[in-house]
């Protein structure tokens, strides 16, 4: 695993990550920008591939962040390793057509209800981190 947090929006790798934003990655909650490389380098190419926008809903997410301070054991997110894309219709199809491709291992689906609260999880955990994989769930 290669993390970094970034403190400044300055720092942040704009020609690695052209289409992923520092505001967009960063805690919600704590503004902290904790990144996998490795991650968010499979992000940007699959977002490269698809040719289509992805909206980031949660990127990374603080351990006080408040979805994860309920939580018994900390989430995917917390660790950089995962994301959630406001996406629906044929291009939701498209996104889950490729995640195996880049080594997405977990994919979480919301796709009933209100068109603006459906979206995609996805992330590279491991069972060696505590999370069964692969695996495919729906919220």
């Amino acid at each position: 695993m290669s993390l970094i947090e970034y403190k400044l929006k300055s720092a942040w790798p704009k020609s690695r990550y052209p289409n992923i934003s520092f505001d967009e990655w960063a805690c919600s909650h704590s503004g902290r920008c904790v990144v996998d490389k490795d991650f968010l380098d499979r992000l940007q190419a699959l977002r490269t591939k698809l040719g289509f926008p992805l909206i980031i809903t949660s990127g990374y997410r603080s351990e006080t962040h408040p979805v994860e301070a309920k939580k018994k054991k900390l989430g995917a997110h917390t660790t950089g390793k995962a994301v959630d894309i406001k996406i629906s219709g044929a291009k939701a199809w498209e996104l889950l057509m490729s995640c195996s491709e880049f080594g997405f291992t977990g994919i979480g689906l919301k796709q009933t209800g209100d068109m603006d609260s459906r979206f995609i999880h996805l992330d590279t955990m491991t069972e060696g981190e505590g999370f069964p994989r692969p695996w495919v769930w729906t919220y």
